[in-house]
């Protein structure tokens, strides 16, 4: 019981809650055009990218180098997961960004969501 709790935590997780709607989401690298899954944070390489899948919306992300995120955007949209100062990922409560026609910033809250 305790391995396989372990083993949990390795993994990156995919499956939130944003708003209260089901967000689904697969991080990929692209270094050589493998299109390889990120099982960890630790994996991301330059010329990665998220596919989000929320509340009927279908993103690609490319990943974006920021000091204290990471961070994927196409400037419309953000998925951010928060660096603390013991440089570690805060993995259950990253940010969905999403800039409005108007020019305003709407900030989505994430949760992981319990099975």
């Amino acid at each position: 019981m305790i391995f396989s709790s372990t083993i949990l935590l390795l993994f990156l997780n995919t499956t939130y809650l944003c708003e209260n709607i089901n967000l689904d989401l697969v991080i990929r690298n692209n270094i050589n055009g493998d299109f390889s899954i990120v099982k960890t944070i630790s994996e991301i390489e330059p010329g990665a990218f998220i596919n989000i899948n929320w509340d009927g919306k279908k993103l690609m992300l490319p990943y974006s180098l920021r000091k204290d995120y990471v961070s994927f955007t196409d400037k419309k949209w953000d998925w951010r997961y928060q660096i603390n100062e013991n440089a570690l990922v805060n993995e259950k409560n990253p940010k969905l960004y999403e800039l409005l026609p108007s020019g305003v910033i709407k900030e989505h809250k994430c949760q992981i969501r319990k099975s």
